[in-house]
């Protein structure tokens, strides 16, 4: 499991290599949704593997591609709520990626970071 630098920028870029990808994401806040969504391109092949797909807490982003990975945006607080403010994302997320497998895991043992 990695856990992703995120802060409450409306626009944040990364690029990394993981489970030998390498990936650039780009998060991007959206003021209505109160939310972020996020685009993640694929450096190796020069094309998006998603645009603009949506972060929701505990629901694994992902999921339904080919991909070895999920990203995961975990409540730190414990609330299990979505953010209500730009500043709860960076304060009270994480943003994790893990493995398909970790995370079915961590569903059967009542994941907690």
């Amino acid at each position: 499991m990695y856990k992703i630098k995120i802060t409450s920028n409306d626009i944040q870029e990364q690029s990394f290599t993981l489970y030998g990808m390498n990936l650039k994401l780009t998060l991007y806040y959206n003021k209505v949704l109160t939310g972020y969504q996020f685009d993640l391109f694929n450096l190796d092949t020069n094309s998006y593997i998603t645009k603009m797909k949506g972060l929701s807490v505990a629901s694994p982003s992902l999921i339904e591609f080919n991909l070895p990975f999920v990203f995961v945006l975990n409540d730190k607080s414990g609330a299990g709520i979505g953010s209500i403010s730009k500043t709860d994302f960076a304060s009270r997320f994480e943003l994790l990626i893990m493995t398909k497998d970790e995370y079915r895991e961590a569903i059967w043992q009542g994941y907690t970071a």
